[in-house]
C-alpha cells in the first residue's frame, strides 16, 4: 500500500507542477488524467495559494498550502498524512507560467471543452530533461483547461468559479502524521 501511495504522489505531485498561485483563483473542476494507457478521474479546488486533488474513488488525496510552505500526501483510510516542506517545482501552477519553462510560443487559440484558451506551445526543464508541453490557458477562469506532455495529460471539465470551502484545504484532527516515511515528490 505505501509503494502505490508513493507512486499516487509521484503523479500528483506531476499534475501540481503543472497547474501557480500568483492569480487569486476560487475554483473547482473534474479532472482526467492519463498517463500512457491509464485514465484516473479526480476533483481539484483551488483556492488562492491552496490546491486539493483528489482522484476518483482511492483513499489518498494531496493538499497543497501554499501560505504555510507545505505539501500534504493524505491516506484517508488510515487517516494518516505524510509532510513535506512545498518546494518552487511542487506549488500548484495556474498562471501561464511553467515550472522550469525555458520557452513559449503561442499558437492559436482553441475550445477546449467549451472553454475559449490560448494554445501554447511549451519548453519546460526538469533536471537534465527538457519536454514540450501543449498548454490551453483560459483567460476567463486564469486556469490551464488542458495539458499535454509526450506520454501524459490533464484535462479540466465542470469548471465552477467561486464556493471552495476553507475546510477542503484543512488536515482532520484525526488524522496522525505519518513519519515513517517522506512523501515521493522530489523525483
Amino acid at each position: 500500500m505505501k509503494k502505490y501511495m508513493l507512486l499516487v504522489c509521484s503523479v500528483f505531485v506531476f499534475l501540481f507542477v503543472m497547474l501557480s498561485q500568483s492569480f487569486a483563483v476560487e475554483l473547482v473542476a473534474d479532472m482526467v488524467t492519463k498517463e500512457g494507457k491509464v485514465t484516473r478521474n479526480g476533483k481539484i479546488y483551488v483556492k488562492d495559494s491552496k490546491c486539493r486533488v483528489e482522484k476518483g474513488s482511492t483513499p489518498l488525496y494531496i493538499i497543497v498550502r501554499g501560505d504555510k510552505g507545505l505539501f500534504w500526501q493524505v491516506n484517508n483510510a488510515e487517516k494518516t498524512y505524510l509532510e513535506a516542506k512545498l518546494t518552487p517545482d511542487m506549488k500548484p501552477t495556474i498562471e501561464e507560467k511553467v515550472f522550469g519553462e525555458t520557452a513559449r510560443k503561442l499558437v492559436g487559440t482553441e475550445t477546449v471543452n467549451g472553454y475559449t484558451a490560448k494554445k501554447y506551445e511549451v519548453t519546460a526543464k526538469k533536471g537534465n530533461k527538457s519536454e514540450t508541453i501543449q498548454q490551453w490557458f483560459s483567460t476567463e477562469y486564469n486556469f490551464p483547461v488542458k495539458i499535454v506532455g509526450s506520454s501524459w495529460s490533464v484535462e479540466y471539465k465542470n469548471i465552477k468559479k467561486g464556493g471552495v470551502s476553507d475546510s477542503l484545504f484543512e488536515l482532520s484532527p484525526s488524522m496522525v502524521r505519518d513519519t515513517s516515511e517522506v512523501p515521493d515528490v522530489l523525483h
